[in-house]
C-alpha cells in the first residue's frame, strides 16, 4: 500500500512540476487582422496610384503604387505588382503584393507581405497580406474620371 501511495505521490509531483514549467503565454499566433478598403485611382494625377481608406482592425489611409514596368496581361487577366502603405494617426505599415485583375468581371485578388511597420503595428513585420475586391471599369467610362474599388484585406501571422 505504501508503495502505491509513494508512486501516486511521485506521479502527482511530476505532473505538477511539468505544469508549472509551461510558459504562461500561449504559443498560438495572433489572430488575423481584417480590414475593409475603399479606394480610387485617378489616371490624370502626376503620380497615379490607388488612394483610399482602410477601416476595421486598422483605421487610416491606404495607398498602392503599381510597378507598371512589371505588370503584364495574359488573355483577360492583368498580373500586377505593387507596394502599399497604410498610414494611421501615429504609425505606418508598409509592404508589397502581387495579384491578378480580371477585365470582364473587374475582380481582383492579391497577396504579399508586410515589410516595415512602426509603433503599435511594428509586430506586423513578416505578416502575410491577402486582399480580394472589385473595381469599376478601367479606363473609367465617362462621365467618370476615376476608377473606384472596394476590397477586404487580411493580415495574417506567418
Amino acid at each position: 500500500m505504501r508503495k502505491m501511495l509513494l508512486t501516486l505521490l511521485i506521479v502527482c509531483i511530476v505532473a505538477l512540476l511539468s505544469t508549472l514549467s509551461m510558459p504562461a503565454v500561449s504559443a498560438q499566433p495572433m489572430k488575423p487582422l481584417k480590414c475593409s478598403m475603399v479606394i480610387t485611382f485617378d489616371p490624370s494625377l502626376p503620380d497615379p496610384h490607388w488612394i483610399g481608406t482602410v477601416s476595421g482592425d486598422i483605421n487610416g489611409k491606404i495607398e498602392f503604387w503599381e510597378k507598371w514596368t512589371e505588370n503584364y496581361v495574359v488573355g483577360k487577366t492583368e498580373h500586377f505588382f505593387e507596394k502599399f502603405l497604410i498610414t494611421t494617426a501615429y504609425d505606418t505599415v508598409e509592404g508589397f503584393d502581387k495579384g491578378v485583375w480580371n477585365f470582364p468581371t473587374f475582380k481582383f485578388r492579391a497577396n504579399g507581405w508586410v515589410t516595415a511597420a512602426s509603433g503599435e503595428w511594428a509586430y506586423l513585420i513578416g505578416y502575410k497580406m491577402f486582399e480580394i475586391g472589385v473595381t469599376s471599369p478601367y479606363p473609367p467610362i465617362p462621365p467618370e474620371t476615376v476608377v473606384h474599388g472596394t476590397a477586404t484585406m487580411m493580415l495574417v501571422y506567418g
